[in-house]
């Protein structure tokens, strides 16, 4: 977690409370705790669905998906995967891939006659 942490306050109805409580005892952590985590959880998952949606929708390539997704490209591959999607790879898919792969591989050179 961030250093900088920022103080969140919400009601939610007592069921919710009680049912928090419950699994907060089950699971032998505190009800900030279970909540942080929840809520670590909840937003991971949005993310995720989002990057999906919008890959399915063609707005966002596999690359695209996995940077909102805050995931790799080959685990962003695998939640394509598990959702069966189709997999319309494109030129462009293919271009950007490519990229990324040799800023990842390529250091920048420096000749001896700009040096």
């Amino acid at each position: 977690m961030n250093a900088k942490s920022v103080q969140i306050n919400i009601r939610v109805p007592g069921e919710l409370a009680s049912d928090l409580d419950r699994l907060a005892e089950q699971e032998r952590a505190s009800r900030v705790d279970l909540t942080r985590q929840i809520l670590l959880d909840g937003i991971q998952r949005r993310k995720q669905d989002l990057a999906l949606r919008l890959y399915r929708e063609g707005k966002a390539s596999k690359s695209r998906a996995a940077e909102l997704a805050g995931l790799s490209l080959w685990e962003v591959m695998d939640l394509i995967d598990r959702a069966e999607l189709p997999a319309p790879y494109t030129v462009q898919d293919a271009v950007e891939e490519v990229r990324r792969l040799v800023a990842q591989v390529v250091k920048p050179h420096i000749s001896p006659s700009t040096a």
